[in-house]
């Protein structure tokens, strides 16, 4: 089919539109080797100081080669003023950067120079108290987080000064460093860090030839009284900050100045000697393994420490070999427990704080297990076990398992501090102890025990909440044996006693059972009821213990089954604290429970008087009857 004309000249203009196309596209890709990078000065000086939100200043940019589309741009008198928020100064400043270009990148908005040479660099890092810093885009976001590093193939520095005031970790140090080919990058600074002085080395692995995403080896290593840390391993490609794992080791008085520099949100402690295996990955850090001491405390565990949305997240397990929970407080710390010790005396309740002010942005869960526990002034308890989970203020510890005494402790603890003081609860139940692990007199009275504490208080301490705590806390023994003279002591004969004690001191009688059931009301302990069942003897106790001052107020009164001639009139009195008991029993001559001559002699007389007839001040005589042992048993625990 021949075309007409009107067709040939359609095809002859696309022909030429086309071709036309083909010169435009030809020229521009032409230019792009040939781009006049000069023109582009104050369109680089904008870019730069909205990424910075500071005023920059370029002298005069320039490139080496005629025609290339990769070519060296020299950058002249480059400067970069600090935000208004530090108050003057220079962020950046160099005398000549040279930088390798690909121009075809900047078609699709893409600069990453792959090869810098800087002559003349002076760095000076800010950060505020609060975290702000200017070495961070003001256009960066809590939510996105960079995980790449910049794009180098090669980077060469040249008389290089590099400072850093960070009012956040208290580091302010300052010095020269290099990156010279095969050398790598050098950097030796001195200063101080948390008001004593510091020296801060830096070593990184070569930046020339290199792929730029490749493992980069780096050491740093920060020497100081507050802190000496040392860490050794590689960054996830060339000066990426953002992703590396290292070998780290720390020795500091206070596992708080660690923290200073690793922001964890970590606590103040006794000395720490730490080695792990750490990974960093934007905002969170990676314990795959962490082990050595804190005071003398020893563990090995792994933990994540994750940041979302402002808030830390902990998870992890730990198992420590020995541990001191007085490990876990600083010597600020220590000092105030001593001062409290030396006003108020010894005290059973643990001044453990509660307050979970300063973890309100901090959540997570941690398993613990401890083989065997330390205390400076001993402790009944021999190892532990539990799981922590924190969420939003609120703590709680169950899966507890403590042994003592050749049984074990188990339950639950919970915190709730989201308003107001930090509230207590706890309900723990006590298994197979040995009854002379609580009350320590193995001589007098032996067995096994049960009990539950259920008890919830206020305070920003253990001992504060449990000083005001309402509940119940009762123990309850059904097998075991009491000391002969013992029993007939509860049950007030004194005949019977004294012939025990001349004949045969060392017998011993069977125990149905002990049941101390106390009800707590403001720290207040009240027995409902408090009673103990020899067979041959039945003694019911009253009083109090106060949980505030840990004070004992308890007298046991008591009748045996047959009906002794003399008996004794004044009753058992348990008094002293928790951390001290006394005993005083008739014919005590001191709060030591000893008998003394003067002591019996005085017993007697009060007997003589009662069984005559002239007691009219002596409580009137208890009637025997045998304890429902298993009832009372079981309502106490239930």
């Amino acid at each position: 089919m021949a075309m007409t004309p009107a067709t040939r000249s359609l095809l002859s203009r696309v022909g030429l539109a086309g071709a036309a196309l083909l010169l435009v596209v030809a020229l521009f890709v032409l230019a792009l080797g040939m781009l006049p990078f000069g023109l582009l000065r104050p369109v680089l000086e904008a870019r730069i100081a909205a990424q910075f939100g500071a005023a920059v200043h370029i002298g005069s940019i320039s490139r080496k080669q005629v025609f290339s589309y990769a070519p060296d741009i020299s950058i002249n008198d480059l400067r970069i003023a600090q935000p208004t928020w530090v108050r003057g100064g220079d962020f950046l400043t160099a005398r000549l950067v040279t930088v390798r270009l690909p121009v075809l990148r900047l078609l699709f908005g893409e600069v990453h120079p792959d090869a810098v040479t800087i002559d003349g660099l002076t760095v000076a890092l800010v950060r505020d108290a609060h975290g702000r810093s200017n070495w961070k885009s003001q256009h960066a976001h809590n939510t996105r987080v960079a995980t790449h590093g910049p794009a180098f193939t090669r980077l060469v520095i040249r008389d290089g000064h590099l400072s850093l005031r960070d009012m956040r970790r208290r580091l302010f140090v300052a010095g020269p460093f290099d990156a010279m080919g095969a050398a790598g990058l050098r950097l030796a600074a001195n200063g101080t860090f948390l008001d004593t002085p510091a020296r801060l080395d830096l070593r990184g692995g070569p930046i020339d030839g290199v792929d730029p995403a490749a493992p980069w080896p780096v050491e740093v290593h920060l020497a100081s009284p507050a802190l000496d840390l040392d860490a050794r391993g590689a960054t996830d490609g060339v000066l990426n900050t953002h992703r590396f794992h290292a070998t780290m080791t720390a020795r500091a008085p206070t596992l708080k100045n660690l923290d200073r520099v690793i922001e964890a949100g970590l606590f103040g402690t006794q000395p720490i000697a730490l080695i792990g295996e750490v990974r960093h990955d934007g905002r969170d850090w990676y314990l795959d393994r962490i082990g050595g001491g804190v005071g003398r405390s020893r563990f090995v565990g792994k933990a994540s420490v994750l940041k979302r949305d402002g808030r830390t997240r902990i998870d992890g397990g730990f198992r420590a070999s020995q541990f001191d929970f007085d490990d876990l407080s600083d010597a600020a710390g220590r000092a105030r427990s001593a001062a409290s010790r030396a006003a108020i005396g010894p005290r059973i309740l643990p001044p453990t704080p509660i307050n979970l002010s300063h973890l309100a942005r901090t959540d997570g869960t941690l398993t613990v297990r401890i083989d065997r526990l330390l205390a400076s002034g001993g402790t009944v308890f021999r190892s532990l076990a539990g799981r922590l989970n924190l969420d939003h203020r609120v703590l709680s510890v169950d899966h507890i398992v403590a042994t003592l005494g050749g049984g074990q402790m188990t339950g639950l603890l919970r915190v709730d501090h989201r308003s107001g003081r930090p509230k207590l609860s706890t309900d723990l139940r006590l298994e197979g102890v040995a009854l002379d692990t609580l009350i320590g007199m193995p001589d007098d009275v032996a067995g096994i025990l049960r009990g539950r504490i259920a008890l919830s208080g206020e305070g920003d301490t253990l001992r504060a909440a449990l000083s005001h705590a309402d509940g119940r806390a009762a123990i309850v023994s059904n097998h075991g044996t009491i000391k002969a003279t013992v029993a007939d002591v509860l049950g007030q004969d004194l005949g019977g006693t004294i012939q025990q004690a001349i004949l045969n001191p060392s017998d011993r009688e069977p125990l149905r059972c002990l049941v101390a059931d106390f009800r707590a009301r403001g720290g207040i302990l009240t027995p409902d009821p408090l009673a103990i069942d020899t067979g041959n003897a039945v003694g019911h106790g009253s009083g109090r213990i106060n949980l505030a001052d840990e004070t004992i107020a308890l007298t046991l009164a008591g009748r045996t089954r047959g009906n002794p001639a003399l008996r004794i009139v004044d009753p058992i009195r348990l008094g002293g604290t928790l951390s001290k008991p006394s005993i005083v029993i008739a014919g005590s001559g001191t709060a030591s429970g000893k008998p003394s001559v003067g002591g019996i002699f005085k017993a007697l007389g009060r007997s003589i008087k009662d069984a005559l007839g002239f007691g009219d001040d002596a409580p009137p005589r208890p009637v025997f009857a045998p304890l429902d042992c298993r009832r009372l048993s079981a309502a106490a625990l239930r």
